[in-house]
């Protein structure tokens, strides 16, 4: 016997379904697509690599710009079509992510968790940089990044903060503000340079105007 056609379809519509909710994409950007983003001069640079990264498997987007111009909102958006697209896709804002991990401590599941966040056929990652930097941020990212720059697996990006100004947060600095040591952060974005494109989304905060992104 063969499958018919509506059956195929109903499958297909439920491995989308699944997808969809295993991703954790944020709910009000759970039904976004290309069509609810507005495009403009700003940004049009930034929507055109969004495009780009919906069917790409190996490269991946380094999002960075004031807060409010629509970074959270872009990216979600290019989760939400990978996974209509049928890819598996994993969504998370790095502090929630650290807390996730962190969760798993005396459970003997912070090892299943890692698998899972290090192996994601795609990773987004939303506001990088907004974590309190520790010892132990820096080693989790690292691991995450190094093992995924390795394998070649899709990551995205959004951070409030540009490269440099994130390799300053990262920085170990004595009592009078003075870098005493920056390796750690040189090392994080040294694998985001290597694997992400990095694109500037320039503008002002559009939730400060009343406008939703």
């Amino acid at each position: 016997m063969r499958m018919c056609r509506h059956e195929k379809t109903r499958r297909m519509q439920a491995r989308i379904d699944r997808l969809l909710r295993s991703a954790r994409i944020p709910a009000k950007y759970a039904d976004d697509s290309f069509a609810d983003y507005i495009v403009g001069r700003e940004n049009a640079e930034a929507v055109k690599a969004a495009h780009w990264m919906v069917n790409c498997e190996d490269r991946g987007m380094f999002l960075y710009g004031p807060r409010g111009t629509g970074k959270t909102k872009l990216v979600a958006i290019i989760a939400n079509e990978k996974a209509r697209c049928g890819h598996p896709v994993l969504f998370s804002s790095v502090p929630d992510l650290l807390a996730d991990i962190r969760s798993t401590f005396g459970s003997n599941t912070t090892a299943e968790t890692m698998r899972v966040v290090c192996e994601a056929h795609c990773l987004v990652l939303d506001d990088f940089g907004a974590e309190r930097m520790t010892e132990w941020v820096g080693e989790q990212l690292f691991c995450i990044l190094n093992h995924r720059y390795n394998e070649k697996l899709q990551t995205i990006v959004t951070s409030n903060y540009s490269p440099d100004d994130i390799i300053g947060r990262m920085a170990t600095v004595d009592r009078a503000g003075r870098i005493i040591d920056d390796m750690q952060g040189q090392r994080i974005m040294s694998r985001l340079y290597g694997m992400c494109e990095r694109i500037e989304l320039r503008g002002v905060d559009c939730r400060m105007k009343g406008v939703a992104v």
